[in-house]
């Protein structure tokens, strides 16, 4: 019986590991058998041998190379992310939540800019809208006097223009009075008006960081207020000095109603009457003549006259006084002619020249008017 065995034996060694698709080589040849180990020394009394068990058989031999496989592709990185250590996208997760954020930040701010500027814009409108509304109403409660403003005009002129007559000094003294009266009456109400109308400018200038996209609209209304104003403001210079011209008046018929007093005295032969009645025309043609002098648009006839009156009360109360009849004389004729001098005076185109003197008050009024309403 041979010594060796049916089989080769078993590697010593277990076999290479696969090289697997990285080696892309043909794999090594199998390693050749071990040598079959020496036959034992002949023994005298051969032992039976054990049974023969069959061994493994050996890997098999691989005749050929396994396919190749394709290296993975290698990665590239999106734009603005940087490749990771190990060939692998790095994790967007963060970074996408943190740009949404951003994004949700900036609208959120654009939005609340925006609708702060929507806020602004409107309630500066509606702020400066409040303001031109006040002052169209300051304006429209001026034109709505703007009728009963010319009807005085014209009552004046006539009450005025009454007085060159001398005809009634009682009358006209009323009259005078009538004048001082509407002057007044017409300052008070324009005077009224005008102050709404500053009011209402004044106004015109609140919260100006607000109404700064409407400073045009305001510009605009505040330069019809100041028109309007212009308009108020020549009404009371006219009615102002209509005051004082009636007051004029006023003084200058009662030194007339003096003067017919001591007429009718004297003819009742009433000495003391007569002297009382001449010392009161002195006293109020002297006041009289002091007023003249501050009534704005009086013709200088009343002036002229007034002077020729003191000098004729003058030449009265020295007749009255006289101690001889050649004194007497004298001064009875000295009054004669002062009475000649007054009535020289021509009072014919007074009325006129104190129309026209107040005339300009009146279209200034009206041409005002027509810049601030339109």
């Amino acid at each position: 019986m041979s010594d060796e065995l049916p089989y080769p034996p078993p590697p010593t060694e277990p076999p290479s590991p696969d090289p697997g698709p990285q080696g892309n080589q043909p794999a090594p040849p199998p390693s050749p058998a071990p040598a079959a180990p020496a036959p034992a020394p002949a023994q005298t009394a051969p032992e039976p041998s054990p049974p023969a068990y069959p061994s493994a058989p050996p890997p098999p031999a691989y005749s050929a190379p396994p396919p190749a496989y394709a290296a993975p592709a290698a990665y590239s990185p999106a734009p603005g992310y940087a490749a990771s250590a190990y060939g692998y996208p790095p994790p967007a997760r963060a970074a996408s939540s943190r740009n949404l954020w951003v994004v949700i930040t900036a609208v959120v701010v654009v939005a609340v800019l925006l609708v702060g500027v929507v806020a602004y814009v409107g309630a500066g409108y509606a702020f400066a809208s409040s303001r031109i509304s006040d002052a169209t109403g300051a304006i429209n409660g001026t034109s709505a006097h703007r009728s009963y403003v010319n009807t005085t005009f014209d009552l004046l002129d006539q009450q005025v223009g009454s007085f060159a007559a001398m005809s009634d000094a009682k009358v006209s003294k009323s009259t005078a009075g009538q004048v001082v009266t509407e002057s007044q009456s017409i300052t008070a109400i324009v005077g009224g008006d005008d102050h709404a109308m500053a009011a209402a400018r004044s106004h015109l200038r609140d919260q100006q960081w607000l109404t700064a996209l409407s400073s045009g609209r305001l510009a605009d209304e505040a330069g019809r207020i100041d028109h309007g104003r212009k308009a108020t403001d020549a009404v009371k210079s006219a009615a102002g000095g209509y005051v004082l011209l009636g007051q004029f008046f006023q003084s200058f018929f009662q030194a007339m109603i003096d003067w017919n007093t001591m007429i009718a005295d004297a003819r009742n032969n009433d000495f003391v009457g007569t002297s009382s009645q001449d010392a009161l025309l002195k006293a109020d043609a002297i006041s009289a003549q002091q007023l003249a002098a501050n009534a704005p648009g009086l013709p200088s006839q009343y002036h002229d006259f007034l002077v020729i009156l003191q000098m004729y009360a003058a030449d009265i109360a020295k007749e009255l006084n006289a101690r001889t009849a050649a004194d007497a004389s004298a001064a009875d004729k000295q009054a004669v002619a002062d009475v000649t001098a007054m009535s020289a005076l021509d009072f014919g185109g007074t009325s006129d020249t104190i129309k026209s003197y107040y005339q300009h008050y009146r279209d200034d009024f009206n041409a005002e008017m027509d810049k601030a309403t339109t």
